[in-house]
C-alpha cells in the first residue's frame, strides 16, 4: 500500500512540475524564458 501511495504522489508531483514549466499561462517558465530570449535578440540586433 505504501508503494502505491508513493507511486501516485510521484506521478502527481511530475504533473505539477510539468504544468509549472510548460503551462499555458503567462507566468510559466517556458514563456518567461521565451520573453527573455526575444528581448536579448532585440538588444543584440540593435548593437553594431
Amino acid at each position: 500500500m505504501k508503494q502505491f501511495i508513493v507511486l501516485c504522489s510521484t506521478i502527481l508531483l511530475g504533473i505539477a512540475i510539468f504544468k509549472l514549466i510548460m503551462g499555458e499561462s503567462d507566468d510559466s517558465i517556458i514563456n518567461t524564458v521565451k520573453e527573455v530570449w526575444q528581448s536579448e535578440l532585440v538588444i543584440k540586433t540593435r548593437l553594431p
